[in-house]
């Protein structure tokens, strides 16, 4: 295996699958946090959510 002419490709491609996913997951868990707190402010200068019930 360790002399495997495509060796370097395979760990390349893994490494870089592996950047690529934990930098999906940065993305996504900041991008939570900022409209998490979108909302709150929002909410906090008296917005209502339309799942809160009547809206009239």
């Amino acid at each position: 295996m360790m002399d495997d002419p495509h060796l370097g490709f395979i760990v390349a491609a893994y490494l870089a699958a592996i950047c690529i996913l934990i930098g999906l997951v940065y993305w996504i868990v900041t991008d939570f946090r900022l409209q998490k707190k979108a909302l709150e402010e929002l909410e906090a200068a008296g917005a209502r959510r339309r799942s809160d019930g009547d809206l009239r």
